[in-house]
């Protein structure tokens, strides 16, 4: 247990870093520019998102499957990198294509066509950054994974201040300083690993593409529905309301990625831990010790952001004050991707990967309803609430189809748990008396404490009791 735990803090300090910088960024750019600017920079941000989550074509994915199967990995990590790589050309070619419809589309004028083709050109950075990225980590090279991670938004942060220092501010110069600081971390992290870069096609594996075709692809078709979802809420708020109403709540959503922390940590981590379990043939107990701890210890987090969000949100500008009764909701997007990484094991271990599509089809319908309801009447807060239920219920569905699949372990816990938090978010944005929700929300905090004392008895004992591995194996977690 002990160099499980020294991992997971190598990799927290990447995690941590990354997301005090990622907040830092926050204050600097609400201090120079208004929520309506702030709008339209999240319109970039969404383009961002979309990429990202179809540029790879599930090809990363499949990568992580087979690491620790396939013997070669440098071959392993050219043939998974080269057919994103090749279709990032076509996207390229779109995007450059389009430029100025899809300029007028995202910021309301065909005039920052320039901005696409900048966005255009940080695509390949991407993908060598995603796969570089995935190759340290499933190595388990924790402290060299954090360090880059570390310095990428470094670089991010210094551009955004310099720009923002030197330039007018506007929500141009914002997109301008990301992509160019993301340009630059990613360079760096290309040069230290030059060795591994090289792609010859002669070099590749034939035979391996149609492994990695048969896991990713599916997961690249289940991660556009997904992106669908991811953005659909920006889209309603851009459609129904304003910009000024789109930058409270990207600020909202700023907050509440902070929750990111540990849903970053905890990946990285995870997803080489799991593989390794599972290859190894460790019993039930193991997986679900894990999955109860990570409920718990993100549940506590989640209702620390709610006790402080007044503290919290003193790091905005005061034009930014009313996203604090929008993302308490918003808290549930870390929480329930981290949570259900644990429950969905059985769909990564079968190479289910096509429930995956059913998944985010059923995420997406909750979110466009919810979206279609709420956001004409409450704007903002009423994104907010649909996100955070389509999320709910994405943690839902992944949990239920692994399950059926898969042997698994009880989750009473975790829907317990879940329904205290709707609750605690549901009240933190009808009650704004500051005593009178902080006592609410002291009395469901405690509570979740309750519902965890006898995981957190057997993780004291398993923990600082000689016979560690006996403890663990003989007992479990029985919630």
């Amino acid at each position: 247990m002990k160099a499980l735990v020294k991992r997971l803090m190598q990799f927290a300090i990447g995690s941590l870093g990354s997301a005090i910088l990622n907040l830092m960024t926050i204050p600097v750019i609400t201090f120079f520019i208004t929520p309506e600017e702030y709008g339209k920079t999240s319109m970039f941000m969404l383009v961002q998102t979309l990429l990202i989550c179809f540029i790879y074509l599930g090809y990363d994915q499949a990568f992580a499957r087979e690491f620790y199967e396939y013997p070669n990995k440098k071959k392993l990590f050219s043939t998974a990198m080269i057919v994103p790589f090749m279709f990032s050309g076509v996207v390229i070619g779109c995007m450059c294509w389009f430029a100025k419809p899809i300029s007028d589309l995202l910021f309301g004028s065909e005039v920052y066509f320039h901005v696409v083709y900048l966005i255009a050109a940080s695509i390949p950075f991407l993908i060598f950054e995603r796969f570089l990225f995935l190759y340290i980590r499933m190595q388990n090279k924790a402290l060299e994974f954090s360090l880059f991670n570390i310095l990428v938004k470094l670089s991010i942060l210094v551009c955004t201040v310099l720009f923002l220092y030197f330039f007018s501010h506007t929500f141009i110069t914002v997109i301008y300083a990301t992509i160019i600081g993301q340009i630059i971390g990613d360079a760096i992290l290309m040069l230290r690993n030059a060795r591994i870069l090289y792609m010859n096609p002669i070099k590749t594996d034939p035979d391996l593409y149609p492994r990695l075709a048969k896991f990713g692809l599916p997961i690249a078709v289940a991660t556009v529905i997904y992106s669908l979802f991811v953005i659909i809420d920006k889209l309603f708020i851009r459609y129904f309301c304003d910009f000024e109403q789109l930058g409270l709540y990207t600020a909202a959503f700023k907050i509440a990625s902070a929750l990111l922390i540990l849903q970053t940590t905890f990946s990285n981590f995870w997803v080489p831990t799991a593989y390794e379990w599972y290859k190894k043939q460790k019993p039930m107990h193991y997986f679900k010790l894990v999955s109860d701890s990570i409920m718990f210890l993100i549940a506590i987090l989640f209702m620390g952001l709610l006790l402080f969000k007044g503290v919290i949100m003193m790091i905005l500008s005061p034009d930014y004050s009313q996203a604090q009764y929008i993302f308490p909701f918003l808290c549930f997007y870390p929480l329930m991707m981290t949570v259900s990484d644990t429950t969905n094991l059985g769909i990564v271990f079968l190479k289910r990967s096509s429930l995956n599509i059913l998944v985010s089809i059923i995420a997406l319908i909750v979110s466009v309803g919810l979206n279609f309801l709420l956001v004409p009447k409450y704007g903002a807060i009423g994104a907010s609430i649909a996100t955070g239920s389509a999320y709910i219920a994405f943690f839902l569905a992944r949990t239920y189809f692994s399950m059926r699949i898969w042997k698994g372990f009880s989750v009473k816990s975790h829907l317990i748990t879940t329904l205290l938090l709707v609750v605690a978010a549901s009240l933190n944005i009808l009650i704004h008396t500051v005593w009178l929700i902080s006592i609410i929300n002291v009395g469901i905090l405690i509570g979740i404490v309750v519902i965890y004392i006898p995981l957190l008895r057997k993780l004291y004992r398993s923990y600082y009791t000689k016979k560690q591995p006996s403890i663990v194996e003989k007992e479990g977690i029985e919630i």
